[in-house]
């Protein structure tokens, strides 16, 4: 078994639910990346949750994510 993904336990520790649909939901309303295994198994990125629960890296989006840049501004 690797360390790249958070182990059952650990996952079910992070979300407080046994049940997968219910581990999804709480990732999701948690904004939480994951990927779903050709098992079914949830996989989540052990460096991803070592960052965002120590504080290491910023999770909040940047102040100009959602703006898109203004070209026709630039004079030519």
């Amino acid at each position: 078994m690797t360390d790249t993904y958070l182990s059952s336990g650990e996952l079910r520790e992070l979300t407080g639910c046994a049940h997968r649909a219910r581990q999804q939901a709480w990732l999701d309303r948690n904004r939480w990346p994951y990927a779903i295994a050709e098992t079914g198994h949830i996989r989540v990125l052990r460096q991803y949750w070592l960052d965002r629960l120590t504080g290491a890296k910023s999770t909040a989006p940047t102040v100009h994510a959602g703006t898109k840049h203004n070209f026709s501004a630039i004079a030519a």
